[in-house]
């Protein structure tokens, strides 16, 4: 019953903060849509951090299920990592205000750096295991996987960063998307072919 009401506050925070932003959103307003009190929904979340928080991780507990299916069905460790890619680019495009609003909010708190390494970090992990299976694979040959890994991962979100800008955290817009898309996959290949066991 408990996870059943946080899952339904999730649920109309996460439908409320994609339509109207998070900055345009009340805890109020989240309570009122699913007729709570206040103080009902200060039970669960204490605060507009700890929502957005539960959301940032149910997103991406929503996205194991497919990181596991791709595993499965990937053919070789570009595939993989292509595939990756293209449910980055999906969940950007299914939360793009959500994400634009989160380029707003007050990054430089200790919490939020705490959370953005927690999400780094877990990224990171997903694509060392991708290394690791490509070397029990003998496709790739053997190198540091933690230390490419994280390279890796910082490369991928520099693309996002600085495509077709001057500056880092430039606002993307949609049509970006698909150009950013296309510059990443470009630079997964270039890294796997100079891994590769030839």
């Amino acid at each position: 019953m408990v996870d059943d009401k946080r899952n339904q506050i999730i649920e109309a925070a996460l439908k409320r903060f994609s339509h109207f932003g998070i900055a345009k959103t009340s805890m109020s307003e989240v309570a009122d849509d699913l007729k709570l009190s206040k103080a009902n929904l200060y039970y669960y979340f204490p605060d507009k951090f700890a929502l957005i928080e539960a959301i940032a991780y149910r997103i991406i507990d929503e996205s194991d299920a497919a990181i596991e299916k791709a595993f499965d069905e990937a053919e070789g460790t570009l595939d993989l990592l292509i595939r990756m890619l293209e449910m980055k680019k999906a969940y950007v495009e299914k939360y793009y205000m959500l994400i634009l609003n989160l380029h707003e909010m007050n990054i430089h708190e200790e919490k939020w750096k705490t959370l953005a390494e927690r999400l780094f970090q877990r990224e990171v992990g997903t694509i060392s295991r991708i290394f690791e299976q490509g070397i029990a694979r003998n496709e790739l040959v053997t190198f540091d996987v933690a230390a490419t890994s994280e390279l890796y991962v910082a490369m991928i979100r520099g693309l996002a960063m600085f495509c077709d800008h001057a500056a880092p955290h430039a606002l993307i817009d949609r049509d970006e998307i698909a150009r950013i898309f296309e510059k990443q996959k470009q630079a997964a290949a270039i890294v796997i072919n100079g891994l590769r066991d030839r």
